[in-house]
This record gives structure tokens, sequence and C-alpha cells, in this order.
């Protein structure tokens, strides 16, 4: 152990340092990094219904970040502090305070994900917290992560939560699929039909 300790402390100190990094902080894949970027882009920008931080802690989201490494989205973070855009800060402030109070029902759906992690995908528990943080906006999910369409939603699912996009089998709208799978474990927030025929909402539920 003591001479693999000296032999770590004699290679270059960038390369040590980058090595001690991915013990921390795995490299972040290509398809997430994407994802996340513009998922934080949109909402720096007002075009995603998410608070600051995307719902994750700060050390997590300071993580995320040091993990993405765009010079973009470290340019956007500082007008974010600037005046003219306070309106944002304020919306974000606004959507964090209302979202607390929904606090179990964020971790009832955080932990449906986290079930459903692809182990072998870095960041897929981070993902699963900004997926359930989104749920909680009105909106379809897919424009509440500030993505560009419903598409993109079902690939950035199917990578990070492979088995739970399985399931799917009906193409129900992703959050209405959520709740639902909630509501067979046992919760209380949508769905109450017998079933999928049964239900008045039906159309409302499929695409």
């Amino acid at each position: 152990m003591e001479s693999q300790i000296v032999q770590e402390t004699q290679q270059p100190m960038s390369e040590a340092w980058l090595q001690a990094l991915s013990r921390v902080c795995p490299p972040m894949s290509l398809h997430n990094r994407n994802w996340f970027e513009q998922i934080i882009h949109s909402q720096l920008n007002g075009q995603a219904e998410l608070p600051y931080g995307l719902g994750l802690d700060n050390a997590s989201y300071m993580d995320l970040k040091r993990a993405i490494a765009s010079d973009d989205i470290s340019k956007q973070e500082l007008l974010w502090k600037q005046p003219f855009k306070a309106s944002l800060r304020k919306r974000a402030q606004v959507l964090e305070e209302v979202f607390d109070l929904r606090m179990q029902e964020r971790n009832e759906l955080s932990s449906l994900l986290f079930a459903h992690c692809n182990d072998k995908v870095p960041f897929a528990f981070q993902m699963a917290i900004v997926v359930a943080t989104a749920c909680l906006s009105q909106s379809h999910l897919w424009h509440n992560l500030g993505l560009r369409n419903r598409s993109e939603l079902g690939d950035l699912l199917k990578y990070n939560f492979p088995l739970l996009h399985q399931q799917n089998t009906n193409n129900m709208r992703w959050k209405r699929f959520f709740y639902r799978q909630l509501c067979q474990q046992g919760g209380d927030y949508v769905c109450r039909a017998p079933s999928c025929q049964e239900c008045s909402s039906y159309s409302e539920c499929f695409v």
C-alpha cells in the first residue's frame, strides 16, 4: 500500500489530479453531457420549468457543472447574476418554493427513477432527481426540462432508465406513466380508474 502511495505521488500532478477526480466523479458520457447542458441552458434562459440548480443540492449541481465543463454554461451563469435577469431569478425562486411544498411527491418520483437507473451510466442518479423535479410542473415533461421534443425525452429516459422505459409499452405520456407507476405502488396521485380502458382521461394519457 505504501509503495502504491509513493508511486502515485511521483506522477505528474495533473495526471494524479485527474485520476483522483475520476474516482470521485466518473467521466460523464457524451449523451448525458449534451442533455444536461441543454437542460441547464434552458433553465438559465427561462425556457424550462425548473428552479436554479435543477432540483439538485448546491454541491451536486457544482459537481454536475464541473463534469460538463462547458464555457457556454459558465458565461450563462455570469449573466444569470446580472440585474436584467432578476425576473428569471425570481421565477426560479418561486418554482423552488412551490416544489418544496411537494417534497414528498418529488421524493417518491425520484425513488421510482432511482430503482431503474442504469448503473453503467454516470450521473443517471442526478438525472433522476432532475426529471422528478420537472414532473412537478404542469406542462409536458419534455417542455418542463427544456428539451426540444418528446422524442428527445424518450431517448434520455431510455438511456438513463432503460428498464423503466421498456415498461411503457402503450406509449403513455411519460409524466402520466410515472404517476401511474406510483399509483400502482400504493400512491394516491392520479389514475383511480380500475383499468385504462375504463378511464375517462384515456385519450389524454396516450399519444
